[in-house]
């Protein structure tokens, strides 16, 4: 439910016709009221007797500060696309009504009607308000929260590369006829992004900000609706919307939970990470990621001035799905000696050779958001 207060000097409105077949029979056609409250409301679907409780809770506290001596309940659908049909619609508006009749004087335009309306706000600090009423529970943080944060969540390049990364997935899953971006109302066989605001505390994945949806009707997908982590149920897709920030959540536990913890390769920042043996060859292991970043590859240095031991280490740690190391002999060769991630085996590869590994697995290649050498030259 969204609710837009007005705390008008004067408001009047007259109904003229019908705007739905479903229209109220029994209506008050004409108010005029002076210092009142009025209160556009939009109800959505799914809106419940949680949500009505929540929205008189509002209309009263804004009442009270205003000092207005009635309130004006004025349906009106233009605040929202995800709209409650006629029928449940008039049952809420109602239910709002009768709950405020005890309360204070309350009129209620008639649902389903073209009105004309006339308004005069008083213009202070209070007199235009909004309120987004939702009946889900507080997202609570979890300890499992900080694996997203172990990948920089919520605003970090790896995050934001693992986003778009996941965005483009569903696009190639879904193959909408195009793209769009901003608007829940989306026409058939179009996808769309849309970016909202959150409410509550900031946590990573799964109430950032923005908070990213897309919206598809009739959406299908290889992944439950929903999971649950230690503290919250959370949903992932429903028939027409798929949240981004869970679906993350969601791939990032289920990797966890493998014998080796591995991102899809598509939805890994890096590729390759190229292990020099010592400072004598970074500049060499620099030349080879140059080729396989031309070739399409994500990849990096570890630069550090670091033992081969901690690199190794470090690489493990940060879930890299090809573990190059280059020293004297790769650099005679002309080859990297590779570990490839979830596999107990090491293998002597050429840049050809593990380009078409890549290619064959990740079948979206965006390229990387980060320099090829770990650490700055100046740092």
């Amino acid at each position: 439910m969204i609710l837009l207060f007005i705390h008008a000097e004067s408001f009047s409105f007259k109904v003229k016709e019908k705007a739905v077949k479903s229209a109220e029979e029994d209506f008050l056609d004409y108010l005029k009221k002076d210092n009142t409250l009025v209160v556009f409301t939009t109800v959505e679907k799914n809106d419940n007797d949680e949500i009505i409780n929540k929205a008189l809770d509002n209309i009263l506290d804004i009442f009270t500060k205003v000092k207005a001596s009635s309130v004006v309940i004025y349906p009106y659908a233009h605040l929202s696309s995800d709209l409650a049909d006629p029928k449940n619609a008039v049952t809420i508006l109602k239910k709002l009504e009768d709950n405020l009749k005890n309360k204070l004087e309350v009129y209620r335009a008639p649902f389903g009607w073209y009105k004309a309306f006339s308004i005069s706000c008083y213009g202070h600090p209070l007199s235009e308000l909004s309120r987004r009423i939702r009946n889900e529970k507080d997202i609570q943080k979890a300890q499992e929260m900080s694996l997203c944060e172990k990948f920089g969540f919520p605003y970090s390049p790896k995050a934001s590369f693992m986003k778009n990364a996941v965005i483009k997935f569903l696009e190639n899953s879904i193959n909408p006829k195009g793209t769009i971006i901003g608007s829940k109302d989306v026409p058939k066989g179009y996808l769309s992004i849309v970016y909202s605001k959150p409410e509550g505390r900031i946590l990573p994945c799964v109430n950032e900000d923005p908070i990213i949806e897309l919206y598809y009707n009739g959406l299908k997908l290889d992944y439950p609706k929903s999971f649950n982590d230690s503290k919250n149920t959370l949903i992932i897709w429903d028939d027409n919307r798929v949240n981004i920030g869970n679906l993350i959540y969601y791939i990032l536990l289920k990797s966890k939970e493998m014998q080796t913890p591995s991102l899809p390769l598509w939805m890994s920042p890096i590729h390759v990470r190229i292990l020099p043996v010592s400072e004598d060859y970074i500049q060499k292991a620099l030349d080879y990621a140059e080729i396989l970043k031309n070739k399409g590859v994500r990849v990096e240095v570890d630069n550090n001035n670091d033992s081969l031991g901690n690199k190794i280490r470090r690489a493990g740690s940060d879930w890299i799905p090809f573990i190059a190391v280059f020293g004297e002999r790769e650099y005679k060769t002309g080859t990297l000696t590779v570990r490839i991630r979830g596999k107990s085996e090491q293998k002597s590869l050429s840049l050809d050779e593990l380009v078409s590994i890549i290619m064959e697995e990740d079948k979206i290649l965006l390229k990387q958001n980060t320099p090829i050498k770990m650490k700055d030259d100046n740092s």
